[in-house]
């Protein structure tokens, strides 16, 4: 993999439906072996928070909040927070990670960035 975690940043209407995939590679341009990993997409309200129970929390487990779809073959990874989640964040801007593994002692921040959320706009 390259350096970790990779930096990125998105921007969704609150209230709308958000989705992104991200496809995990090794070193030589593999799909990585992903078949016994865990995910995990959280939100919180600042980066010094570590509190446990972050603003939005996805897991391969689909609640309320939405869930990640795991594709072991094509190492794919896809996040999708329903429009309640995304309802939560109004206006701003805030810190996300995704993890592999998290609570393991091998943990990986795999993606981290800024999730900016904005009114939605009534046509």
């Amino acid at each position: 993999m390259p350096d970790l975690p990779l930096q990125w940043s998105t921007t969704t209407a609150a209230g709308s439906e958000w989705a992104a995939d991200f496809t995990l590679l090794d070193d030589d341009g593999t799909p990585m072996a992903i078949s016994s990993k865990g995910f995990e997409f959280a939100i919180r309200p600042t980066v010094v928070d570590a509190a446990p129970s972050p603003l939005i929390k996805v897991t391969t487990t689909p609640t309320v909040q939405g869930y990640i779809t795991v594709d072991t073959v094509t190492a794919t990874v896809q996040v999708v927070l329903t429009p309640t989640a995304t309802a939560l964040l109004g206006k701003g801007s805030r810190p996300f990670a995704l993890w592999m593994d998290p609570g393991q002692s091998q943990q990986t921040c795999l993606v981290e960035g800024r999730f900016n959320s904005r009114p939605a706009v009534n046509a």
